[in-house]
Order: structure tokens, then C-alpha cells, then sequence
């Protein structure tokens, strides 16, 4: 039976399609632009090497049934589209509503359509803040409880679509599993993808930031996000929250790292005073001085070493995954 997965031709979206059609597993794609090409073409030249069955059904999160078609007959749902925004004017509106109702949209596509499983692109954002993982890392048992419209919009809106999706699954013919990512990293496939999470290595390519933010990050490999959802499809006795993290590194390691790598490039490697990253949020609209209060100068602390045994993966190393991601932006020209 095929599987549906929602916001197929976005960054983590498209390795985890790839990953689905690499297992064997038909794949109905669920996008906004079923026509376009570029955001496609990845997809598509899975499927033809693989020889898996790849159809795109056209669905939008911000419309009630849209994904009905997409999941009818499906055995799970993959829910991973998701709304990427720090910050907005209007937070409610722009960015928890779109996430809620939109999870929402697509559990009750996943009972129309007679799923037996949904599996959601969670994220570390609803298990906790940078703040709260100081005293103790964070394991899947955590929740975000103190992320509120003002300070952690992204947060709250991941914390109630997932809270969303377990209180559904208790009435629901079908079980949930998340995979619960910090921030994701490896090849990009499109170039749209170089706008999600990779833009951080985009960024210390071209020297968009004149020194490097003292900002910290949770990472783990695009690569095994994908196979986590395919095992939680795969695998009936896999169950509840996973957290994927397998180590954190600082801005500034990321950039000696590809100093060393591209040396020709003069990638810089000293540190940004935080007074100067509380100026840029004023006028950006990629940061909020909410969010850089929380982050700045702090390591997150996520336990990230039960899910690969529950899952049957094993971490890519953070150094790879963050070559693979230069080596892509590079050879696709978006660095």
C-alpha cells in the first residue's frame, strides 16, 4: 500500500520521500506545486531510478480536505509540512493557526483515508527551550510548556500540533508516532532547500555574517530523519516521541570547520559580539529578540541516544553532514 507524505518537496520532505521510495514503498506526494518542475525534479529522479511509483496530489494546509485525495488508500500518513518561521507580525495567524489547523487537516485526511499509522514531523521545539535545557537534558518525555505566543511562537505552535495529533489518535483508528529533530542538516536536493535549515552553512560560505554568532545548535543528519520516519513506518512495534539529536556544535566550529575545508574562500572564524546580534533583530525578520535571548551564548543539552536503537539507525557524525551540506550548496551554485 502507498504512503502519503505531506510537504514532499521540501528540505527534510524530500529526503524522507527519497528514503520512502529507495524501501520500496509507493508514494503519494502531497504538495502545493504538483507542477513545478524544479521543486519536483529530485523526487522524480528517485522514482525513475528506483522504479517506485511516485504520484503528486495537489494539497495546501491552509485548506479543509485539500489532502483527502493524497491519503485515500494510504497505509500511513507522513505528515512533515510544516510552517518555518521564527517570527511574524501576527504569530497567532501566521504561524501557530497554519501549524494547528494544518495538522489537523491532515490527521482527518489520515481517517478518511483508512491509514493505520501517521507519523509527524515533530520537532525539539516541542519538547523544550535552550533555556529549559540547562538543568538537565531534554529526553522525548519533555514538553514545551513554557513557549508562549510572545517569546516562542515556533514552539507553542510544534508543541499543540503534536499535542493535537495525540489527543486525535486516542479515538482514531489509527497510532501516532513523531520524530521529534533538532536542527537538520546534509545535502540539499533543490535549491530551494538552501532557504531551510542549510542556510546556516550558506551563510558561513558567502560570509553573509561578519563574524560568527555565539549561537549553539542541536544537529542531526537529513539522511537519518529520513530513515527514522521510514522505520516508524515500517516497524509496527515502534511507538511515542523521538528525539533526534546526534551532538550540538557551535556557529564558530562550523565555520573552522569549512575554513579548513575551503580554504581559498576566507571563511571567517572569530566570534560576533552578542551586542551586535541584538542589533541585526531589530530589522531582520529571520531572528526575534525573544528567541536571541533564549539561544544566544547557551548550549542545548537534548539526550538524543534512545531513538537510534529504537529506530534501527546509527548517527551519521555531525562533521560529515555538515561537509555534505557545503559540498551541496556548492556544487548546485547557491554558495
Amino acid at each position: 500500500m502507498p504512503v502519503c507524505i505531506t510537504g514532499a518537496t521540501g528540505f527534510v520532505g524530500a529526503h524522507v520521500t527519497v528514503a520512502f521510495l529507495e524501501a520500496g514503498f509507493p508514494v503519494h506526494a502531497a504538495v502545493r506545486s504538483p507542477d513545478d518542475a524544479e521543486k519536483t525534479a529530485p523526487l522524480r529522479e528517485a522514482a525513475e531510478r528506483t522504479g517506485t511509483a511516485l504520484t503528486f496530489f495537489r494539497a495546501d494546509l491552509g485548506e479543509p480536505g485539500s489532502f483527502d485525495a493524497a491519503a485515500e488508500g494510504c497505509e500511513a500518513v507522513v505528515h512533515v509540512a510544516a510552517v518555518a518561521r521564527l517570527t511574524a507580525p501576527d504569530p497567532q495567524r501566521q504561524i501557530v493557526d497554519p501549524a494547528v489547523e494544518g495538522a489537523r487537516t491532515v490527521f482527518e485526511a489520515a481517517t478518511r483515508g483508512g491509514a493505520r499509522r501517521v507519523v509527524l514531523t515533530s520537532s525539539v521545539a516541542a519538547i523544550g527551550s535552550y533555556r529549559d535545557s540547562q538543568g538537565q537534558p531534554l529526553t522525548a518525555a519533555h514538553w514545551n510548556d513554557g513557549a508562549t505566543l510572545q517569546t516562542d511562537p515556533y514552539g507553542l505552535a510544534k508543541t499543540q500540533a503534536e499535542r493535537l495529533g495525540w489527543a486525535m489518535a486516542e479515538s482514531a483508528d489509527w497510532d501516532l508516532v513523531t520524530i521529534n529533530p533538532c536542527m537538520v542538516l546534509g545535502p540539499v536536493l533543490a535549491p530551494r532547500h538552501a532557504k531551510a535549515s542549510p542556510s546556516i552553512v550558506r551563510d558561513v560560505l558567502k560570509g553573509s555574517f561578519p563574524a560568527n554568532p555565539k549561537i549553539a545548535f542541536g544537529i542531526v543528519d537529513a539522511r537519518d530523519v529520513a530513515a527514522a520516519h521510514v522505520a516508524a513506518v515500517d516497524e509496527p512495534s515502534v511507538s511515542g516521541r523521538h528525539l533526534l539529536c546526534a551532538g550540538t556544535r557551535w556557529w564558530r566550529d562550523i565555520a573552522v570547520l569549512l575554513a579548513e575545508a575551503y580554504p581559498e574562500r576566507g571563511i571567517r572564524r572569530w566570534q560576533l559580539p552578542n551586542v551586535a546580534m541584538y542589533a541585526a533583530a531589530l530589522t531582520s525578520k529571520r531572528m526575534s529578540m525573544a528567541n536571541l535571548r533564549d539561544i544566544l551564548g547557551r548550549v542545548p543539552h537534548y539526550d538524543g541516544t534512545v531513538a537510534p536503537g529504537q529506530l534501527g539507525l546509527t548517527y551519521t557524525g555531525i562533521d560529515q553532514s555538515i561537509r555534505d551540506t557545503a559540498e551541496s550548496l556548492i556544487r548546485l551554485g547557491l554558495a
